[in-house]
């Protein structure tokens, strides 16, 4: 079988590194996968897995109107159900959805010409829109992933839960949210937690005696809580804890924390390494070179974490963890493998990060606790395979 997936941006900017990781095993389990962004292509490309291709398309081009031209002389009354369902639907979405609508009929239409067998979206938002038009119209079969955000956005859901062969949830939060938003998807909700690479064992790791290296891979937007963090690592200077944080993303409030930084003297004990990709942060975790992960994020309305692939990645390496309590997280970690802590507390984050500083012995002790729920539930592997074995079903 051939597989389309419908992203977000990926391969494009440094959103969605995730997808890196499944795409590269998911690939195993097809002929040909493409991958077709629903955004315009904006942002450096970044590599994709060997058996896997892009369709970069704009969200107007002649190639698209050209696409969607066959398909409307081809199966006018399908083009007419699809694009007339969106408008009926009660949801909110509809700017997104008719900026999207024409990549859509396109793709059903490129589908058609190059065998694809199945189509699955990798956000239940605009990405689902695109792929819901193009199976409608094409008569093959889709599906999509929902994170988070996107299951409370509500994007058009109602009509997407007549016609998805099956949605898959990244948690027990968003299985239950996702039921009680779409009664009428019933048993066609599937809960698989994203895949990570996991490797045989967990690399050793030994820490310097000057420092206290720790990480921090989120992008730079309000409910990543970075500001808790600075503050955190302020109190751990001031506890006589040689803490040395990097803060490895990129985003819209960089200037804001680069100011807090310097505004609490932190210069050389905060870094902002930019983005950092996957295979770079592997490296870190791999070579000893952190010390402990963490994430500080906050609950702001609907904007919370899910389970951050960050984390599943850290703790595949073995590395100790330091969270909030934000959205789904609490699903992933507990004390036996990681320190949790309310979210928007500086104060309870520097404590528990001291605590991994202070008793490495007992905070490498849950790091391989850490390794082994995330070998038996994230383990790429396994989760692919299950994957693909319900689009194949």
């Amino acid at each position: 079988m051939r597989l389309a997936v419908v992203s977000s941006r990926y391969p494009f900017g440094n959103k969605e590194p995730y997808l890196r990781t499944e795409l590269q095993e998911l690939a195993t389990h097809f002929d040909r996968i493409t991958v077709v962004p629903a955004r315009a292509p904006h942002g450096t490309r970044q590599p994709l897995p060997g058996a896997v291709a892009v369709l970069a398309w704009p969200l107007l081009s002649m190639e698209l109107v050209v696409l969607a031209g066959r398909m409307l002389r081809a199966r006018p009354r399908g083009v007419a159900r699809a694009i007339l369902a969106l408008a009926r639907s009660k949801d909110p979405g509809r700017a997104k959805n008719a900026m999207v609508a024409l990549k859509g009929l396109a793709l059903g239409q490129w589908a058609m010409d190059n065998g694809v067998g199945h189509i699955h979206a990798y956000w239940l938002s605009a990405p689902a829109t695109v792929a819901m038009i193009a199976g409608e119209v094409a008569g093959i079969p889709w599906s999509a992933t929902a994170h988070r955000w996107d299951i409370y956005e509500r994007n058009a859901l109602d009509v997407k839960a007549e016609t998805a062969e099956f949605v898959r949830t990244i948690s027990a939060r968003g299985t239950s949210d996702l039921r009680q938003r779409s009664p009428r998807l019933r048993d066609r909700i599937v809960q698989m937690p994203l895949g990570a690479v996991v490797p045989d064992k967990p690399p050793l790791r030994d820490r310097l005696p000057d420092a206290f290296r720790i990480v921090c891979p989120a992008a730079l937007v309000g409910v990543k809580g970075h500001d808790d963090l600075i503050e955190a690592v302020a109190s751990l200077r001031e506890r006589g804890v040689p803490v040395v944080c990097t803060i490895a993303g990129e985003g819209p409030r960089r200037d804001d924390l680069l100011r807090l930084v310097k505004r609490r003297s932190l210069d050389s004990a905060v870094r902002f390494a930019g983005f950092v990709p996957q295979d770079r942060l592997h490296e870190w975790y791999c070579s000893g070179r952190v010390d402990a992960v963490v994430l500080a994020s906050r609950e702001d309305g609907n904007a919370m974490e899910g389970i951050p692939s960050a984390l599943v990645e850290a703790m595949a390496f073995g590395v100790p963890v330091v969270s909030t309590r934000s959205g789904s997280i609490g699903e992933l970690l507990d004390e036996d493998c990681g320190r949790l802590v309310p979210p928007g507390d500086a104060s309870a984050l520097a404590d528990a990060l001291q605590d991994v500083y202070r008793r490495p012995f007992e905070a490498s002790a849950r790091a391989a606790t850490a390794y082994a729920r995330v070998a038996a539930r994230h383990d790429v592997r396994q989760q692919m395979r299950t994957l693909s074995e319900r689009i194949h079903s």
